[in-house]
């Protein structure tokens, strides 16, 4: 049994720790130059007085320190302007620390060394770097000049947000870190914007990138999200290589196109890009609800097996008098294209809306075709399923094999599918084969591609979406005024 002496002296014990775990925290002042007294006038010496959960408040002045930051603390400028209180560098290596307010001049810049939970906020720095540290918050910044601005690697969840990046040789490369979210940032010009290396299931999302060779790029980078990114000014594409798998890019705005380089399985959907999507031994890839308008490459498949594209759009470009291919495959196998639209009808010579070289094997249906000059194939190809119910890309009730505006067989009994001159070899230009049940449209239709589920009728959301590509270039003004009368047709449809 415990006498009444050593109760009491557990008792005064956990008071005494009680009261340790419960102190408030100090606020400690530092200035080096004229103004209000503080308690140091150097920044070290505060970190170094200071215990764990401490606010060092720094007032104006140019402090030229390379601060190493080894506590817990939240270190602010007291006025909240980075550009009137200067720091030579920051080093942290504890976790929970709080950076705010202030221009970091040194070239090592800030960096974080093994350290979570930190949140990096509000200053304009030279560079950045995480070195194995996770779970950090970098929001608001701004970085000037350096040839890389911001270095991530070994660091997981990090969530990078509504930072600028200006000139620079490298805006952010990530390298073998996973789970970090980069959302609303802004890149300026320089060689490579952002580069994913050995990086997964990352998601880069509303970033603007300016006039750099390489906008976005991943290589060895898996599960990654790149989507709602706009790039006008790059030089060149979004680039997927290496074994760069199971991604999905979708929303962009990408006008020098996308590239997907010996890699598998990614989704490509419902992105602008002026210059193309090209695949080049990439396998098993998805893209759907594109929109390529270009003088270059559309869809160019190099070695690309077992694809899927699949409601694609691409359009003719006044700036242009001629064309590539709208869809191009080389040696390019076991592909799936339905839903597509080739709207282009200048186009170079040997060029065509879909040209097939050394191809085999590919399945091409319920596609729109409206060219003089629409396909060419050497290979051995499928042009058409067998006659199956359903409303095909003009509106009509069977599906079948594609729409060819230079088709000039009848409908024999009705059904909307061609039952003369069979099969559609354009002339020949379909080396074996051809069409056997090519698509053709009731003199009354008038087909608009907005009009997506073919009802005859433009809704809110089909307008919404015309109203998009004008606004960013790919309608013109006649066209949307079209375009919004049929939606004022309302029930009576514009068929």
């Amino acid at each position: 049994m415990m006498t009444k002496e050593r109760i009491a002296i557990c008792f005064v014990i956990s008071l005494f720790f009680l009261s340790m775990g419960t102190a408030s925290s100090a606020e400690i002042t530092v200035n080096n130059s004229t103004g209000p007294a503080s308690d140091y006038t150097s920044i070290q010496a505060a970190v170094d007085a200071a215990k764990d959960g401490d606010t060092i408040i720094v007032y104006s002045g140019i402090y030229t320190e390379y601060i190493d930051m080894n506590k817990e603390l939240t270190i602010v400028s007291q006025s909240g302007n980075p550009e009137d209180t200067v720091v030579q560098a920051f080093k942290i290596t504890a976790n929970n620390v709080t950076i705010n307010g202030f221009v970091v001049k040194g070239y090592s810049g800030i960096r974080l060394d093994d350290a979570q939970y930190n949140n990096i906020s509000n200053n304009e720095f030279y560079r950045i770097s995480l070195i194995s540290s996770s779970n950090n918050t970098v929001r608001n910044n701004s970085c000037k000049g350096a040839s890389d601005c911001f270095y991530i690697t070994y660091s997981n969840n990090n969530l990078i947000i509504n930072n600028s990046f200006s000139a620079m040789e490298l805006g952010i490369y990530i390298n073998h870190s996973d789970d970090n979210i980069l959302i609303g940032n802004s890149i300026g010009a320089g060689d490579h914007g952002l580069v994913l290396y050995y990086s997964h299931n990352n998601t880069v999302s509303n970033t603007t990138v300016g006039g750099c060779w390489e906008p976005i790029g991943l290589r060895f980078s898996s599960n990654n999200t790149v989507s709602n990114n706009y790039m006008p000014l790059a030089d060149t594409a979004i680039i997927l290589r290496d074994s760069s798998n199971n991604n999905t890019v979708s929303n962009n705005y990408a006008p020098n196109g996308i590239i997907l380089s010996s890699s598998k399985y990614n989704t490509v959907s419902n992105n602008y890009a002026f210059d193309g999507i090209i695949l080049s031994s990439s396998d098993n890839n998805m893209a759907s609800n594109n929109t390529v308008s270009t003088g270059g490459y559309c869809f160019h498949l190099s070695s690309s097996n077992n694809n899927m594209l699949n409601d694609n759009t691409v359009i003719e470009d006044d700036h242009y008098q001629h064309g590539r291919s709208s869809f191009y495959l080389g040696s390019s196998n076991n592909n799936i294209l339905t839903g597509n639209i080739a709207r282009r009808t200048t186009l170079y010579e040997g060029c065509s809306n879909i040209h097939l070289n050394n191809s085999n094997s590919n399945l091409i249906y319920n596609n729109y075709f409206n060219s003089t000059k629409n396909v060419y194939d050497n290979g051995n190809n499928i042009w058409n399923i067998t006659k199956t119910p359903g409303t095909n890309i003009i509106g009509g009730p069977f599906l079948g094999g594609n729409y060819w505006s230079d088709y000039a067989g009848n409908d024999t009994d009705g059904d909307g599918l061609g039952g003369t001159l069979l099969p559609y070899n354009s002339e020949g230009q379909i080396a074996n084969g051809g069409d056997y049940l090519p698509l053709i449209a009731p003199d009354d239709v008038k087909y608009n591609p907005y009009d997506t589920n073919q009802d005859c009728e433009i809704s809110i959301d089909e307008l919404s979406a015309a109203i998009d590509d004008f606004y960013s270039g790919v309608l013109e003004i006649e066209d949307i005024s079209e375009i919004i009368d049929y939606y004022y047709l309302g029930g009576e449809g514009y068929c």
